[in-house]
């Protein structure tokens, strides 16, 4: 549609509050907004290009349609943007990057006997959920911390047991299973790890000391010891925490630091006066905005699936709009909730401290991506490259015999591994052939992109496969069938050299050249992808085949027990009742499973 006639349909868009989307050719939302007046602010974007923001600019020469939806008041557009931004995942939207991925950690209050685990999906409102966090390994060096404190259960599915299991031995659990403890012991210790993480160390160690005086008198000395050691070790973590505040302070620091680019914000969460937690997170910053309003839709996209949000937010600068995501939190938490700037004092000195590391990650980020860009611009000098190659793409082809054939696509983008635009394929075909094989995955590859799968886009800069002058030849008659226009390079594993199409020498770089280091890192990681795809594959055959040798379990009824026990020792483990209990199942083929890993039983 032509700027004209966008701007002609301006004219029936209402001065009130609501969403504005606009769209490319192929109808994919790239950019979410909310207005306290919509034609008003959407009519800012259509001004002469001129006065246009660069990077506003380039996202309007792709607007190629409109939509608006509106709401009753500014809190409601708000709200809806989120939704929407979290929904289509707009281009030119700020991101958290892989925000999607970010893992919480849950305790799940919707069982019985709830257990602590990592997720990174928040399906429930009665469970409580813990994070985003962007350390996964330290998360789980927490969970590995809070199942030694607090042993409650980590099996998926809570079934009555004779005996209990290996971690009750191990002290990872009470064994609700076996009833060796009752649900009001369980389910205040459940309590307890809540306000473990909320940060309320004290009243903890004073409920476990009470319970271990209690336990004590009853001459429960097993009971007594094992809260004895929970309580040192509480202790010894609360002595060697972080930092301790002067003021037990409850609240949430968050810091914006700005570039060209990239921009980073840094929140620290403070309870009960010590740092519980600190996270960085990188942000696009597409569309241009000023510090002001990169802090607004931060502080939207953060909290908006978060539910530890502290009635006090120190900010290194004010949002914009700060009145109305005021006005938003509270609408969520049901509590008043402040955003400031502290001007001195302690809390000040603590905002300094925290802009003061986020600055040194900050530079060191930079100085890291310059190292890249100079490798980047160095091997596509090497490879006479019409482009510095930010997006390269990588495959391999991976099977055991001819089974199980799959092919894998690993992505590197500005030279390092983006690990969400990763793709595999299952090749349709079981065959011994790599040639055959690569040729149906970059067929497969590129008619997704010119169909404008978003998965699938963009196309790279640089396309990598494993190999000699017979593999790339191969490859480039596929990309020229197709009338795809992108460098192709192969790298022959024996003596590392590198082979372009139409070229019969291949080009051979010093071992130590950070080029080739780059490619191989490129070639290493599509093997391993595709080795691990491969591998799955098999074991899953694997598993099927075990219930193939069982009268009366076809198809529907395999994929009905592996989808309720979720392996082949989920369903040995289950009783005779609760494989009868799957849909699908009756009692005749229930005990034929049973028997099947068992043995025959007495009727």
């Amino acid at each position: 549609m032509k700027t004209e006639q966008l701007k002609e349909r301006l004219k029936n868009v209402p001065l009130k509050p609501g969403v504005y989307m606009y769209k490319d050719q192929a109808g994919q939302v790239i950019y979410v907004g909310k207005a306290k007046a919509l034609r008003q602010r959407m009519r800012s974007y259509f001004q002469s290009a001129d006065r246009l923001h660069p990077k506003v600019r380039a996202m309007m020469g792709r607007v190629d349609d409109f939509d608006f939806i509106v709401t009753n008041s500014e809190v409601e557009a708000l709200i809806l943007e989120n939704n929407l931004i979290k929904a289509y995942q707009p281009r030119y939207n700020i991101d958290l990057r892989d925000d999607k991925t970010y893992p919480y950690l849950k305790i799940s209050m919707a069982e019985p006997y709830p257990r602590v685990y990592i997720t990174r999906e928040k399906k429930d409102k009665v469970s409580r959920y813990f994070g985003p966090y962007t350390d996964v390994a330290s998360l789980k060096e927490t969970l590995r911390l809070l199942t030694s404190l607090f042993p409650l259960r980590t099996c998926k599915t809570l079934r009555p047991l004779n005996r209990p299991c290996l971690n009750r031995d191990l002290k990872k659990c009470l064994a609700p299973c076996t009833g060796q403890v009752s649900k009001e012991e369980y389910l205040q210790m459940v309590e307890q790890i809540i306000a473990f993480m909320e940060g309320d160390s004290r009243e903890v160690l004073k409920a476990k000391e009470a319970e271990m005086k209690e336990a004590a008198h009853n001459l429960e000395f097993e009971k007594a010891a094992r809260l004895r050691d929970q309580i040192n070790a509480i202790r010894k973590i609360s002595e060697t925490q972080k930092a301790h505040l002067q003021s037990p302070w409850n609240l949430d620091l968050i810091g914006i630091i700005v570039g060209e680019k990239d921009s980073l914000a840094s929140v620290f969460k403070i309870r009960s006066g010590k740092i519980m937690a600190k996270d960085t997170f990188w942000l696009n910053r597409p569309t241009g905005q000023d510090e002001a309003e990169l802090m607004a839709q931060f502080l939207r996209r953060y909290y908006t699936d978060n539910e530890d949000i502290p009635k006090e937010l120190i900010v290194s600068s004010l949002p914009a709009e700060q009145e109305l995501i005021e006005e938003w939190l509270h609408s969520v938490t049901g509590h008043k909730v402040s955003i400031k700037v502290p001007q001195r004092g302690d809390k000040r000195s603590l905002l300094d401290m925290m802009m003061e590391n986020a600055h040194l990650l900050f530079q060191e980020r930079y100085e890291a991506e310059s190292r890249q860009q100079a490798v980047l611009i160095h091997l596509s000098k090497m490879l006479e490259l019409p482009v510095v190659p930010e997006r390269i793409e990588c495959y391999d082809i991976s099977h055991l015999g001819g089974q199980e054939t799959v092919a894998s696509m690993v992505v590197f983008t500005q030279g390092v591994p983006d690990g969400s635009a990763y793709r595999r394929f299952k090749i349709k075909q079981d065959q011994n052939d790599d040639f055959a094989s690569m040729r149906e995955t970059l067929r497969r590859r590129f008619r997704q992109a010119q169909q404008q799968n978003p998965a699938f886009l963009p196309e790279p800069d640089l396309i990598v496969i494993d190999g000699g002058l017979g593999q790339v030849n191969a490859v480039q008659a596929v990309l020229d069938e197709l009338g795809v226009e992108i460098p192709l390079v192969s790298l022959a594993e024996k003596n590392e050299e590198i082979y372009q199409p139409h070229r019969s020498e291949p080009l051979v770089l010093p071992r130590r050249d950070e080029g080739l280091r780059l490619l191989q890192r490129l070639r290493d990681e599509a093997h391993r992808f595709a080795v691990e795809y491969n591998r799955q594959r098999r074991t899953r055959r694997m598993t099927s085949s075990a219930l193939d040798h069982i009268e009366g379990v076809g198809p529907q009824r395999r994929r009905a027990l592996l989808k309720k026990f979720g392996s082949v020792n989920g369903i040995r483990e289950a009783s005779l009742e609760e494989l009868a209990a799957v849909p699908g199942m009756n009692r005749t083929v229930a005990r034929r499973v049973y028997e099947y890993f068992h043995g025959s039983i007495s009727t």
